[in-house]
């Protein structure tokens, strides 16, 4: 398979389309294939607006965090202007890395090779026997500075100067964020995981995007929620807002029924949940790692006075349960696809907007294949 057919993404069955009702599946080569999990990394997430945490990781002047943005390794710092910037986290002398993890630095960032320093901004303030060489002005050597974007208190990240503004692409987003959770940038995270997962990346988005398997797969989580209750949705440019309403849950895990579900996917690889009982976010994020590999990491949100047990209560059902379930399908999902035996599928009431419809994988189908064939 060579990238030149991608505009094309016939399988055996049939041509995806943009009908989603009348659409074949994106076939199994865009799960398996080297060389389009190559161009996805430089077609998606090179350019795309990467989440990178939450605006109380960075809380006062001198904290920073360092993350890696599509394979790049860049560091958030906290300024004494009480602005968050974005570097390459590579020093301008001879490319060491300046920091890594997180935490405080003080007032200046300090190179651990041989000692160049860097104001919070950036700046090159200082290296050392640079004196009296001809030539030289510690202008030309700050750091490398990134886009960054700061959403409802979440944070993101772009590698593309040219990029749209966040505003811009993602218009409508923040505002579904905090109609749910007002005080959402005031939330610290109470809970952090990491999980490789055997799966292409896409697997796992494919899966967050349908409610379609829930009954089947999700016993837990289906006392929690009314699949069948009248959804409210936000179809946005770049993401997509599902609000539903919970049942009564179970024992250790009771809710009063009719409160708010609400769900997000967010381009191009988050998927973001908020869980009856308790104001909560919980944000994953889907790294791939080959053509079938990922990296997941969830980030669980909360006011900093939440009650405990009810925190404890929500994090056992997420981790715990339905999410070691869902790790579970894909994984399973993933060496389907490597099977002789199935190359696509149909989208199941796509053109509907009921609690079952595929329309959110056909949509985020949509956008991929968009991204790989953007010149």
């Amino acid at each position: 398979m060579r990238t030149r057919d991608i505009s094309k993404p016939r399988g055996e069955r049939g041509l995806f389309t943009a009908a989603p009702g009348r659409s074949f599946t994106l076939p199994s080569r865009y799960y398996v294939d080297p060389e389009i999990s190559t161009l996805e990394q430089r077609r998606i997430f090179h350019s795309g607006w990467c989440y990178v945490g939450h605006v109380s990781d960075l809380q006062s002047s001198g904290t920073y965090l360092v993350e890696s943005v599509a394979g790049q390794c860049v560091v958030l710092v906290r300024g004494d202007d009480g602005l968050i910037r974005c570097f390459y986290n590579v020093c301008q002398h001879r490319g060491h890395e300046l920091l890594t993890g997180c935490g405080a630095v003080g007032r200046a960032i300090v190179c651990p090779y041989h000692g160049w320093t860097y104001a919070l901004d950036g700046a090159l303030k200082h290296a050392r026997f640079t004196h009296g060489m001809s030539d030289f002005d510690v202008a030309d050597y700050s750091l490398r500075e990134l886009r960054v974007s700061v959403c409802a208190g979440l944070l993101f990240v772009n590698l593309d100067v040219g990029a749209t503004e966040f505003d811009v692409e993602f218009d409508g987003l923040e505002s579904t964020f905090l109609g749910h959770l007002p005080a959402l940038s005031d939330f610290t995270a109470v809970h952090r995981y990491k999980f490789d997962i055997a799966a292409n990346w896409k697997v796992v988005i494919d899966n967050f995007s349908e409610g379609y398997h829930i009954p089947v797969a999700h016993r837990k989580l289906s006392q929690v929620l009314d699949v069948e209750a009248a959804n409210e949705a936000v179809i946005g440019g770049r993401f997509t807002c599902f609000k539903s309403r919970s049942l009564g849950g179970f024992e250790g895990f009771e809710i009063e029924p009719g409160e708010p579900y609400l769900s997000w996917t967010v381009w191009p690889n988050l998927c973001i949940l908020s869980q009856p009982g308790s104001d909560n976010l919980i944000v994953l994020r889907i790294t791939p790692n080959g053509p079938e590999r990922c990296t997941e990491r969830v980030d669980i949100y909360a006011p900093t006075a939440a009650a405990p047990g009810k925190l404890e209560a929500l994090r056992s059902l997420f981790a715990d349960n339905f999410n070691k379930e869902d790790i579970s399908i894909v994984e399973s999902v993933q060496r389907g696809l490597r099977s002789n035996g199935y190359d696509q599928g149909r989208y199941v009431g796509a053109d509907t907007d009921a609690w079952y419809s595929e329309s959110g994988v056909h949509r985020f189908h949509k956008q991929v294949l968009e991204a790989l064939n953007a010149n």
